[in-house]
């Protein structure tokens, strides 16, 4: 009797056991299935959720490089229409360098009158001087451009030639006139269209019109020594 009653107390340990066991197991399994079919329930939400959220970043992303490549398009107008309407920058040293440079202002001081050679008119001018200052009647009749006008206070006279010219030269070429010519320095000489002055107007050069290369008196003022 002891003996079995110990059996049972056994058998039924067992069962407990088993039991337990069982209950633990469910327990467990039904807690698992729980997480399955929340974990399924939220995945479409958050899949949708990320979709929009990609669909929504791409669109953004989208508009963006669309703003972008706007405002790199109306820069690129724009400095385009900069580069048009602006000025020309200046050239650089090693441009200037390399660039022809322009002429310089002309070394030409009696270029007003016509002259285009000043070498050779300074030195008619200067064999001028010395023929007068030699008072060499022949050769300075040789620096007259003829027909040659002589101008006084009361009249005017007209030289028509070589021969006339040394017949009255002295009349002509008075010591005033003749000192006014050979005084004079060849940077002070006055230029203007007409000619090329002498003194305070006591004499007139300029080139032959039938002969640029050729220069003379054409005009003596003899009212202006008087004056």
């Amino acid at each position: 009797m002891p003996k079995n009653h110990e059996s049972n107390n056994h058998k039924m340990s067992r069962r407990l056991s088993l039991t337990a066991i069982l209950l633990t197991l469910t327990f467990v399994a039904l807690t698992g299935c729980g997480q399955d079919n929340n974990a399924g329930t939220s995945d479409p939400g958050s899949s949708t959720s990320m979709i929009e959220n990609k669909a929504g970043g791409n669109q953004s992303d989208s508009n963006q490089s669309d703003k972008a490549a706007k405002e790199s398009e109306s820069a690129e107008n724009s400095g385009t229409d900069a580069q048009k309407s602006a000025p020309s920058v200046p050239a650089t040293s090693s441009e200037a360098a390399s660039a022809p440079t322009a002429p310089s202002v002309s070394q030409n001081p009696f270029e007003v009158a016509g002259i285009q050679d000043p070498k050779a008119f300074l030195n008619t001018f200067k064999a001028l001087q010395k023929a007068v200052a030699d008072n060499d009647k022949e050769k300075v009749a040789n620096y007259i451009l003829y027909p040659l006008r002589v101008n006084d206070s009361e009249k005017s006279l007209t030289i028509p030639d070589k021969k006339d010219f040394i017949a009255k030269y002295d009349q002509i070429f008075t010591d005033a006139i003749r000192e006014a010519l050979v005084n004079q320095k060849t940077d002070d000489l006055f230029v203007n269209y007409q000619g090329v002055m002498v003194g305070s107007g006591e004499l007139w050069l300029r080139r032959a019109t039938d002969n640029p290369k050729q220069f003379g008196v054409f005009s003596i003022n003899l009212e202006t020594v008087a004056n």
